[in-house]
């Protein structure tokens, strides 16, 4: 939920998510698949408050969460909803982009959510105050730094030595991507960070998208296990349609 990577290859795409967090907080369960009517979703688990930083459905929709808006903000001591949980309403949705359109953010803490859905790739901001959508080029690679742990320098920086291992990457996967990673281990500010044992990087998960399916692999760093699978898409009309005939 701190650092999201996009990129687009060949007839995939490919998302990695690192999670920076306490790690006295309670361990994420590995991803499962999750169903609510007609949708299902794959994604890991926060126990804690219940909801999720990462997932895809059935429906060919991922989304990925941010902490923060474009900026640090001050925190308060309790919020109407956790932001996991909005996460994981969205991916029980076939169009995530215009369900998050109708949610009431009063209360909310700011956050950001990386959204491809109907092969486009979207940014969806809450800054505290309003909404903001922007659309992004789904042909170029992406890189996000979250707004709470991360200033602007350090998001340049990063987004500087992305761009530098972009162009020196002959083949881009999963596995390289996290290999990238591990090169910026700045225990401050780098892609795999520990500040001082009070917060540090937990997981690393990737999503990978092809025409006809989806598939999380999910890498937890403090006990180094990984967990894969893989889900079919499956969309709504064509259930109609199956049915119909």
């Amino acid at each position: 939920m701190c650092t999201v990577i996009y990129i687009p290859n060949n007839k995939k795409v490919l998302f990695a998510s690192l999670r920076d967090e306490s790690p006295a907080r309670a361990r994420a369960i590995a991803p499962e698949i999750y169903t609510k009517g007609n949708i299902s979703f794959l994604s890991p688990k926060d126990p804690m408050a219940g909801g999720t930083w990462i997932g895809t459905n059935n429906s060919g929709n991922t989304i990925i969460l941010l902490n923060g808006g474009f900026e640090n903000h001050s925190r308060k001591d309790t919020y109407l909803k956790s932001r996991g949980i909005i996460v994981s309403e969205l991916l029980a949705t076939e169009s995530p982009v215009e369900e998050w359109k109708l949610i009431d953010m009063e209360g909310i803490e700011p956050f950001t959510l990386i959204i491809w859905s109907d092969e486009a790739l979207f940014q969806l901001v809450w800054d505290g105050i309003q909404k903001h959508e922007i659309i992004q080029d789904k042909n170029i690679p992406h890189i996000w730094s979250s707004s709470t742990l991360y200033n602007t320098a350090i998001k340049k920086h990063r987004e500087e030595l992305f761009w530098q291992w972009i162009v020196e990457e002959p083949f881009v996967s999963k596995q390289s991507v996290l290999n990238f990673f591990k090169t910026f281990t700045n225990e401050q500010n780098g892609f795999i960070m520990n500040r001082d044992e009070k917060i540090k990087t937990l997981s690393y998960t990737s999503i990978e998208i092809n025409d006809n399916n989806t598939t999380m692999s999910y890498y937890d760093l403090l006990t180094n296990t990984y967990d894969d699978r893989s889900m079919p898409f499956i969309k709504i009309k064509d259930q109609i349609a199956i049915r119909e005939i």
